[in-house]
């Protein structure tokens, strides 16, 4: 039942995307590419401690022009999403008393495929304002610890499967036109799906900001 529901989600992910390419021969339509920055973390209940990690995001995009005030862009991209936070030792020995120092570093790295298919309305010749939905598949989940008590810069690093777990959200940012071809996009993205399914009346989300640069093909 496991694989099946996972050989679901990659179809799905290879349909939707194929059918906003399919939309997009009938109208004016470039190709891109795209990568920058992720500052992201995980925001709602159960998230004390947690903090935005930064890393990063990669991929392609389509560009469809349906009139001179609005476009379409769906992109399919690798983006890295998580959070880090830190362990005092103090607070593990005696129960929840905290020292004053963190001994331990924790990286948690969410690796997803996203869909964002983000509607582009322009507000000038330079300026668009970006916002849309975005699905996410989860690739693998990989924990990177690190105790900070010694020199060395070894870390303790473990992975796990993420089966395309499916994440959802709204995506919303600006387009900033720099020339005919590259252009900027800060983007702020939250989920909307409940990670906490499991845990009766627990709500939490990932959430991200997202600063692109970007290469339009024409």
């Amino acid at each position: 039942m496991k694989k099946f529901n996972l050989y679901k989600r990659v179809i799905f992910t290879m349909a939707l995307f194929l059918f906003l390419l399919q939309g997009g021969r009938s109208q004016e339509a470039h190709f891109g590419v795209k990568g920058g920055l992720n500052y992201s973390s995980i925001v709602g209940d159960l998230t004390d401690g947690l903090k935005f990690r930064f890393s990063g995001h990669g991929g392609i995009f389509m560009e469809i022009d349906f009139s001179e005030k609005f476009k379409l862009q769906p992109e399919l991209l690798y983006s890295s999403q998580g959070f880090q936070y830190s362990t005092d030792l103090a607070a593990i020995q005696t129960n929840g008393s905290v020292g004053e120092e963190n001994d331990f570093r924790t990286n948690v790295q969410l690796n997803y495929l996203t869909i964002p298919v983000l509607g582009k309305f322009a507000l000038n010749d330079r300026i668009d304002v970006e916002f849309g939905p975005q699905f996410g598949f989860l690739l693998n989940q990989v924990i990177k610890n690190k105790d900070l008590n010694q020199d060395s810069n070894l870390e303790r690093r473990s992975s796990i499967s993420g089966d395309f777990q499916l994440d959802y959200g709204a995506a919303v940012g600006l387009g900033l036109q720099l020339n005919d071809n590259f252009s900027l996009s800060p983007k702020f993205y939250i989920g909307l799906r409940n990670r906490l399914n499991a845990l009766q009346g627990a709500q939490n989300y990932n959430a991200a900001i997202q600063l692109s640069l970007n290469y339009l093909f024409r």
